[in-house]
């Protein structure tokens, strides 16, 4: 009877260790991604100088900080994507009117369009 204690004794403790650091790997994980933003002026430098025209609006729906931490509360910001359809660069841009700033928040090679062209 007493390895089969031992043995209970040992599972428990194992399962306990495992509930205790477990982590769910599919739940999603707030991210912190270095951004440059700006005023208008040097964004439409930085798009002429790359020929990348607007092809692309919305308004976007999404979370920002608050003085400590994520807002509960999204806020809804102009999003606008340009791209170079010959040299095939784009930037993906978002304006935050209440800082009256553009922030560039993706650029890169390699834009591709799927399904219609323009």
């Amino acid at each position: 009877m007493k390895p089969l204690r031992t043995l209970l004794a040992i599972y428990v403790l194992f399962l306990g260790i495992v509930i205790l650091t477990y982590k769910d790997a599919g739940a999603g994980e707030w991210q912190d991604k270095p951004i440059v933003c700006t005023q208008l002026e040097e964004i439409k430098q930085g798009l002429a100088a790359r020929g990348e025209i607007k092809i692309f609006e919305a308004i976007q729906i999404t979370t920002v900080r608050d003085m400590d931490t994520l807002s509960d509360t999204p806020v809804y910001l102009p999003l606008s994507i340009w791209v170079n359809p010959k040299d095939k660069t784009y930037t993906i841009i978002e304006f935050h009117p209440g800082y009256n700033s553009y922030c560039v928040i993706s650029y890169g090679a390699e834009w591709t369009m799927i399904g219609e062209t323009l």
